[in-house]
């Protein structure tokens, strides 16, 4: 999809969700280049961005809610303040992503890279982050709320203030502590995250989930989602 038709196909987009699919179409940009793109508070919501080049592209307070981005470039890509919920991110290539205030409630972020990622004062409701890189991520007052984690790894990555719970404390993560991993449980990785400041509990295996406590940092509103007309 060239630069110039897009905002069409956008329009096109938020017609076809308006109208249950009866007019405009679906957006698809499914591996196309979108690289440094200004998608800023646009409305792609179910939009299918499987693989696409999305490496630093501008999406502040833009709506992704059940977007498909599976295996998407999002390298240094500044979604800060986006609606992310159900949206599916398994796999991307997302080294130095800005998700700073970013919503992420039933996110699919399994097997993504994360690597140098800020997540700090992010939403994180029962957000998949199984097999993901969180290395010298940043989670600073980051609120989570049963996240899953198992087989993710921890290297230098920041948790002050973050707070919330993590599901399962015999859950197995890799923690790299003097540059050697480590597999630990959920348990010891929160030991060890609290020794940064990290405020987080375990959520026990099949133990009922809790209310989740109000978002301490809400969606940047100078970012908010922008219908297209």
């Amino acid at each position: 999809m060239p630069d110039s038709t897009l905002p069409d196909a956008v329009a096109a987009h938020v017609r076809w969700r308006s109208t249950d699919g009866r007019e405009g179409a679906r957006l698809d940009t499914t591996g196309l280049d979108l690289a440094g793109a200004d998608l800023v508070g646009l409305d792609l919501a179910d939009a299918v961005l499987v693989g696409a080049n999305l490496r630093g592209a501008d999406l502040r307070g833009t709506d992704l809610f059940g977007a498909a981005l599976h295996g998407a470039d999002l390298q240094d890509a500044d979604l800060s303040g986006a609606q992310l919920g159900k949206a599916d991110l398994s796999g991307a290539r997302a080294r130095g992503v800005r998700l700073h205030r970013a919503r992420l409630v039933r996110t699919d972020l399994d097997g993504a890279d994360l690597t140098g990622a800020d997540l700090s004062r992010a939403y994180l409701v029962k957000t998949d982050l199984s097999g993901a890189d969180l290395s010298s991520a940043d989670l600073s007052e980051a609120d989570l709320h049963l996240v899953f984690v198992a087989g993710s790894t921890w290297d230098s990555t920041s948790a002050r203030d973050s707070r919330g719970t993590l599901a399962g404390p015999d859950v197995p993560v890799t923690l790299v502590l003097s540059g050697a991993p480590t597999q630990v449980t959920v348990a010891e990785l929160i030991a060890r995250l609290a020794e940064g400041g990290a405020r987080l509990e375990v959520h026990p295996e099949r133990s009922a989930v809790p209310e989740t406590t109000p978002w301490r940092w809400p969606a940047d509103p100078d970012h908010p989602a922008v219908t297209v007309q």
